[in-house]
């Protein structure tokens, strides 16, 4: 009761001010009254009796102000009399205002755009009943590093799932894709699918809008029923809230389904860079695909929901038990060297994924971090600018400020209503931040590579967002305000009328503000120079094929599409290309030619491979004209010819790295080797090309093999070199497929330079960004450090006259007031060299794997980065240095 009181009587002396007011008037004479009519009864006059009370009581003022203070209610009041006071003050002084409010919002707003990202693609939780229960089962290596994004094969997935029934339920998924969909049998629209086993719905406790979901007798038998769910998204999208859908046949992938249901709105899969349209079941896919229940084609992810209680360190035993089982009994007999131990060193992890998979942003996870780090790294040095922004005002406000306390403001009245400009300043930058953080994110979106899927974070700002900002702006204002607020606020009251000029605590309180920004600086232009450095050597790297002039792409055929159509196709289409004249060469090859190397398989090389020995293989299938193209140099013999894929005679191309090892000096031309697959076919070297990265610049260079496309063609890239416009060449290829057949697609046309940049696109990132990042803190120093020299300038006027009044020349004065600015520079250089060292140090296994041909404490890029940030401290001084030459000696003597 006391509570509510206290709120309704505080609620009532801010809503109704002026009767409040004088009702405690009236309380407060009648008092008086009362008292003074004590002292008439001891034989007093009434006025002396008055004149008594008063002096005992004293002022009646004060007494109002002691009661009103004594109430929740002042306190609210108080504070909204120190914003409109701050809003008055900040509104006088609009240039410190805007650039305050500028700094702050580049400073909030890039720490909120990475903030932001990494939220969207790694922190927000599903949209699912509890998704705190949902993991996901990691097949790692031995490093710890994920093995693989397809990690399981259906029977490893049925094993398990027994397992996991004593701690909760599992269910697996397909990885999302592009998949064709019409609604008859001309499937000419992508959307994006994704196959899931019957109990996906059921498990993440997602409910349908519409009909039903999947359930688990969809999935009582390899082949399953061929039912469909739609996304709700989707089903509005497309179909216009149609309940009629319901029931109808509509063709995924060229092959009919049944719609069942439509899935809850908001729901969108369990990866949160992709909306899911369709839901099918993984049995069904499995069998549309001719895919046989084999341990050995690892296609599925496998995620589960643990009940409550259950321990995770248990479960997650119990799951690499059986998986060590798996691999010792069916995949260890029939492994290569090579893969045995592989698999050796591969385990099982229970992964939170409370935001589901997360693909994408577990693999921009440590370059957005270390961004975010930098960004505040960044926001500190904007502290400090701004709080030698603010140190200089208040030089300026010191009379107003003595003024105030002189007339009885205490001190810590003051330095709340000066921390609550800085506040108020903070705040306006974080609410500017957020608008900014919202295209920034998106900015940081578009620096991604391109995705076969259209992304699709959420980036609106949510409740975790606005937290951030707001947080971030709080700890900003206690960073650059508090300081400053009470170092103003404790300023000694006998110096109230002195000359500003007089004071030297902000000037040197400034240079040591200044020294930390340069202290701060050093290290992010040192990892500026790491990560573009890294970039530099990645892209320099010799490949051993040539990229440029380049432009690849896919073709995708109806289903049932015979080999001999295939085979057709492709030489025809190969044929129509090569005789456009701006078409150097065109060819195809198997699939990821760049990325995965094509597929891996064993060999042997007669008298010279034992079954113990390492004798895996990457293979690619290619088609004459596919060296030329990617300019793949030959080395010895030739290259594959159009008579080669008859097979009549069965060659092979192989590169110098396996020509060296199985035959060393020896010439591999015209020795013979067999391949996994082929077990009544040997195969004849006849030419040996140059060692290529196929698996990735970081990646070693494998032994490779590279067979005619022949009668076993099932498709591929096509790679098309050329001396004609992107554009141009595109228009090209398009017309020419349409021309072979008007059923065929082009898909996933690409320069192929493109898809080389895409393997470095965390270099790319990381390198832009964080050299934007060092930019600006250079700036920042440099505006922070001409400020400190403009004012030191300044408050010296009166030294400098003296200086040449005396004799000094202007190269004089400039030279003191460089010195001056290189002793704080040095000072602070000396500070960031030793920080740098220490944290590339700490830090050392951590961005290990983001270098590459360079160490972290490469003396020459300390060095460069130390002479960068002189030479901009200097140039950021010459000005003031240009001005303190510039003064007449007669002016300055007369300073004040």
């Amino acid at each position: 009761m006391s509570l509510l009181r206290s709120l309704s009587d505080g609620l009532r002396s801010l809503l109704r001010k002026g009767q409040v007011s004088q009702e405690l008037d009236e309380e407060l004479n009648g008092f008086l009254e009362m008292a003074a009519e004590e002292k008439v009864k001891q034989g007093m006059s009434r006025k002396e009796a008055l004149r008594v009370v008063r002096l005992e009581r004293g002022s009646l003022e004060v007494t109002k102000e002691v009661v009103r203070s004594a109430g929740w209610e002042s306190f609210v009041e108080t504070s909204w009399q120190d914003l409109r006071f701050a809003i008055r003050m900040l509104r006088k002084s609009p240039a410190f205002t805007a650039v305050a409010v500028l700094t702050l919002t580049l400073g909030i707003g890039a720490n909120t755009a990475i903030f932001t990202l990494l939220h969207a693609s790694l922190w927000r939780p599903l949209p699912v009943k509890d998704p705190q229960e949902i993991f996901h089962l990691m097949r790692t290596s031995s490093g710890g590093d994920f093995a693989g994004e397809f990690s399981y094969s259906y029977p490893l997935f049925q094993q398990l799932s027994k397992i996991a029934a004593s701690w909760g339920e599992m269910f697996a998924t397909e990885t999302v894709s592009s998949r064709k969909f019409s609604l008859d049998t001309q499937s000419t629209e992508r959307i994006v699918g994704e196959a899931v086993s019957a109990n996906f719905f059921s498990v993440l406790h997602v409910e349908p809008i519409l009909g039903r979901v999947l359930e688990p007798q969809d999935d009582n038998v390899l082949g399953g029923s061929h039912f469909a769910v739609l996304s709700h998204g989707f089903w509005v999208r497309r179909f216009q809230s149609d309940a009629a859908i319901l029931g109808k046949r509509i063709f995924y992938d060229e092959i009919p389904y049944t719609v069942v249901g439509v899935a809850q709105p908001g729901f969108f899969g369990i990866e949160p860079e992709v909306s899911v349209d369709v839901w099918v079941p993984v049995t069904a896919t499995s069998a549309d695909r001719e895919w046989r229940p084999d341990p050995n084609i690892n296609w599925l992810r496998l995620l589960l929901r643990l009940r409550p209680g259950a321990d995770v360190s248990q479960a997650q035993a119990m799951f690499e038990t059986a998986f060590r089982a798996h691999v010792a009994d069916t995949l260890m007999p029939g492994a290569s060297p090579r893969w045995k131990s592989m698999l050796e060193g591969q385990h099982v992890t229970l992964r939170p994924a409370r935001s589901g998979l997360a693909s994408t942003g577990r693999k921009y996870e440590k370059p957005l971090l270390v961004l975010l780090a930098v960004a505040m790294v960044v926001l500190l040095i904007s502290c400090a600018n701004i709080a030698n922004l603010i140190l200089a005002r208040n030089a300026a406000r010191r009379q107003e400020i003595m003024v105030r306390l002189a007339l009885g403001a205490s001190r810590g009245r003051i330095a709340c209503q000066l921390f609550t400009e800085h506040f108020l300043l903070s705040f306006a930058g974080a609410v500017c931040a957020i608008f900014l953080s919202i295209w920034g994110a998106r900015l940081l979106l578009s620096l991604l590579p391109q995705s076969p899927l259209p992304l699709a974070f959420d980036l609106r700002p949510d409740f975790a967002v606005f937290g951030f900002a707001v947080c971030t702006a709080f700890v900003t204002a206690t960073l650059f305000g508090l300081g400053p607020a009470l170092r103003a606020s404790s300023e000694k009251l006998e110096m109230s009328f002195r000359g500003g000029h007089q004071i030297t605590a902000s000037s040197s309180t400034g240079r040591l503000l200044l020294v930390g920004q340069f202290a701060l600086t050093l290290p992010l232009l040192v990892g500026a120079g790491l990560f573009l450095e890294t970039l530099h050597n990645l892209k320099s790297s010799d490949l051993g094929f040539r990229p440029e002039n380049v432009v690849t792409f896919d073709l995708s055929f109806p289903k049932g599409t015979s080999e001999d159509r295939f085979r057709q196709a492709y030489a025809e289409i190969k044929e129509r290309l090569e005789s456009h004249p701006g078409v150097l060469v065109a060819s195809y090859a198997s699939p990821s030619v760049y990325g995965d190397g094509g597929w891996s398989g064993r060999v042997t090389v007669p008298g010279h491979s034992t079954p113990s020995e390492d004798n895996d293989v990457g293979m690619i299938s290619v088609s004459p004209g596919f060296f030329e193209s990617i300019g793949l140099g030959l080395l010895q013999g030739r290259y594959l010819n159009s008579q080669d894929q008859e097979e009549r005679h069965p060659v092979a191309v192989v590169n110098e790295s396996l020509a060296r090892y199985y035959f060393g000096a020896d010439s591999a031309i015209g020795q013979r080797i067999g391949l996994a697959g082929e077990p009544q076919i040997v195969r004849e070297i006849v030419g040996v090309v140059r060692d290529a990265r196929h698996y990735g610049i970081r990646e070693r260079v494998w032994r490779m093999v590279y067979i005619p496309a022949g009668k076993s063609w099932k498709g591929g890239s096509f790679f098309v070199r050329a001396n004609v416009g992107e554009h141009s060449l595109s228009g090209i290829i398009r017309a020419e497929v349409a021309a072979s057949d008007k059923i065929l697609q082009v898909e996933r046309i690409q320069p192929f330079e493109t898809v080389v940049n895409d393997m470095i696109s965390q270099e790319h990132l990381t390198a832009l960004l964080s050299s934007a990042f060092a930019a600006l803190a250079c700036l920042l120093a440099a505006i922070g450090l001409y400020g400190v020299s403009a004012y030191s300038v300044s408050r010296l006027t009166n030294e400098f006259g003296i200086r040449m009044a005396l004799g000094a020349q202007r190269r004089d004065i400039r030279r003191l007031v460089l010195r001056q600015t290189l002793g704080v520079t040095l000072a602070g250089v000396a500070l960031g060299i030793a920080a740098a060292l220490g944290l590339a140090r700490t830090l050392a296994a951590t961005i290990a794997g983001m270098l590459y041909g360079i160490q972290s404490t490469d003396i020459g890029l300390f060095v460069g980065a130390t002479v960068s940030l002189i030479a901009v401290a200097l140039v950021a001084a010459l000005l003031p240095a240009r001005r303190a030459m510039r003064v007449d000696p007669m002016v300055a003597l007369t300073y004040e």
